[in-house]
């Protein structure tokens, strides 16, 4: 995700845009850059943002945790007393979060935690990668459940 307006007005962002000294974030002026810092609240998140990875990332992750947790709500009902096919847990260790079903089998064969889902791609791509591997073909598996066939 790259971040092509300015983060204080909305603006878009000129060719070299002005940006935070501490964590990168980029605005349209120095003026914008001011009242973000002063009024709009930069101030007090400009360190996580820069621990976090920069503005983009920090923004991803932001959304990432968001849409997760709708997910799990939305599937809150359907998960109850299932575990995840991938850890076995019915709450992640790390990330803390719910379970969501991804298709129609029934049991814990569609239940997972979105992040085990994500360290899984995360895995196959680096897999790919190492092993000059074609991704087209492994992609499959993102699309349709194996076993029940429908289309997530």
């Amino acid at each position: 995700m790259i971040l092509t307006l300015c983060t204080a007005c909305a603006a878009p962002l000129p060719d070299e845009p002005m940006q935070c000294a501490e964590c990168a974030t980029r605005y349209c002026s120095e003026r914008c850059e001011r009242y973000d810092r002063r009024r709009g609240g930069h101030g007090k998140i400009c360190g996580a943002v820069a621990s976090g990875g920069g503005a983009e990332q920090y923004h991803a992750d932001k959304k990432y945790k968001e849409a997760v947790a709708v997910a799990v709500e939305a599937c809150a009902e359907d998960t109850k007393g299932q575990t995840c096919y991938i850890c076995t847990e019915a709450v992640h260790w790390k990330t803390k979060e719910g379970l969501v079903r991804g298709c129609a089998c029934r049991g814990t064969a569609g239940v997972a935690h979105v992040s085990c889902l994500a360290e899984q791609v995360r895995i196959l791509c680096d897999e790919a990668a190492e092993n000059h591997l074609d991704m087209s073909p492994r992609w499959v598996r993102w699309h349709t459940c194996s076993l029940c066939e429908q289309s997530y």
